[in-house]
């Protein structure tokens, strides 16, 4: 029998041995720590009589075994005896208030300044992604490889942009030409995703290194305007939980048809958290940087899929020698459009502007990829996304645009000729032909 003196330290093999009879308890669904007025199976308790000691000696071994070895079951340390107070003189009380005092002032003002400097590390802290997302594309989108195989291996392209998700479209306000909704928004992702990997398969060349998907914002409506918030079908928040189960699942469909997917992220106006445009530490105020921050913790040690999130709000990349800058769209450096021309004039300008910075930069680009303006344009050097969302009534009331199908676009890109075919995918159920014959004409009197 091994007798313990107070002045001597608890043996290491006694502080082991109660900390694993703890935890073997925990194993067994005993709790440890038991909460006050708990009731159930309490793991201290099953822990002494297995190892055939009053539960006080068990306790006091557990005080010892983290005081003197750092040890703890579960490292969660024993909960302490409080320490008998001592009466504090007059003097010591109204020292003590003031240092009271004291802490509450330099707790607001640390708040205060956490509000106005809240940095990317803070940010990724919070939201458990302490790691930076990565800066540079993986090699399979500049490398060829796969010699000896058939074929030169060519890279989908595709873009999923302005899904503004939350947002209800009315049937009846927009002359029957579409509806939208959290539900119909779903439906038209699952075909997107349907579409993507069916062309893909069936059209393009196939033996593919892997997918780029460009998130490039406004996937949430966000209340953005006050007709938003009156007609929305759900807050910003709940929407972005929506959201990111949605693209967990899509991405995750990516990944099984593709082998490897990398993702440019850029965030949108529409997913603000601020009532004006604020241009310092924007995105960290932006839902679509929330969304891809959560999908980027979801995929978190998958290295089949890369999240590219960069504080610049633009990412640039290659694609075997072809070079793109990816952006939302709504920072060209213009403004407006024309009633005739519609944002062809405003994104031609905007390209302009965006390529001569970029070229000061040393950042030159051969293709700039937005969305934002709600149409698909295959430009020389700008491709523009359209919408899932699809014709609304600020477009058929307030633009007078002309009504045009939700779709987003996808595109191969071949190491030595670029970009070789451009698909645009439509997510609306298809509708019936006007006929049967593969073509028709008139013939000459």
């Amino acid at each position: 029998m091994t007798i313990l003196h107070l002045q001597q330290p608890l043996p290491y093999d006694l502080a082991k041995a109660a900390v694993e009879a703890v935890e073997h308890a925990v194993e067994t669904g005993a709790s440890y720590p038991m909460p006050r007025g708990g009731r159930g199976r309490s793991a201290v308790v099953e822990a002494a009589r297995a190892l055939g000691l009053p539960l006080t000696t068990l306790k006091a071994r557990l005080k010892a075994a983290h005081r003197h070895h750092e040890l703890a079951p579960n490292g969660i340390a024993p909960e302490q005896a409080p320490a008998r107070k001592r009466e504090r003189k007059p003097e010591e009380e109204r020292r003590l208030v003031g240092l009271q005092d004291e802490v509450t002032r330099l707790r607001k003002q640390i708040k205060a300044l956490h509000r106005e400097e809240l940095d990317t590390e803070s940010v990724r802290a919070i939201l458990g992604r302490l790691a930076r997302a990565a800066a540079q594309p993986p090699r399979w989108t500049i490398d060829p490889g796969r010699k000896g195989t058939r074929g030169t291996p060519e890279v989908p392209v595709a873009v999923w942009s302005d899904w503004h998700m939350g947002e209800v479209v009315s049937l009846a306000e927009t002359s029957g030409r579409n509806a939208y909704d959290p539900q119909i928004a779903e439906e038209r992702v699952r075909r997107l995703v349907a579409s993507t990997i069916a062309l893909c398969r069936k059209h393009g060349p196939g033996d593919y290194p892997g997918i780029v998907i460009n998130l490039l914002g406004d996937f949430v409506s966000g209340g953005l305007h006050a007709e938003l918030l009156k007609t929305d079908a759900e807050e910003a928040i709940p929407t972005v939980l929506r959201c990111v189960d949605l693209l967990i699942w899509a991405l995750g469909q990516m990944i099984e048809a593709f082998g490897h997917v990398y993702c440019p992220c850029a965030s949108g106006n529409h997913g603000r958290a601020t009532q004006k445009p604020e241009f310092k530490r924007y995105v960290y105020k932006n839902y679509d940087w929330l969304i891809y921050q959560l999908l980027a913790r979801h995929f978190a040690g998958d290295d089949r899929i890369v999240f590219d999130i960069p504080d610049t709000n633009e990412v640039h990349y290659r694609v075997f020698g072809q070079r793109y800058l990816a952006m939302h769209g709504d920072m060209l450096g213009v403004k407006g459009g024309d009633g005739i021309i519609g944002s062809l004039g405003p994104i031609a300008r905007g390209e302009t502007k965006v390529g001569k910075q970029a070229a000061a930069l040393g950042l030159d680009y051969d293709v700039l990829v937005i969305g934002h303006w709600h149409q698909m344009l295959w430009l020389t050097r700008v491709i523009v996304s359209n919408t899932l969302k699809g014709w609304d009534e600020f477009a058929k009331n307030a633009l007078r645009a002309p009504p045009s199908n939700p779709s987003q676009p996808l595109w191969f890109v071949h190491p030595r000729r670029g970009i070789t075919s451009r698909w645009e995918i439509q997510v609306e159920e298809p509708k019936a032909g006007r006929g049967d014959e593969w073509v028709s004409f008139r013939r000459a009197a």
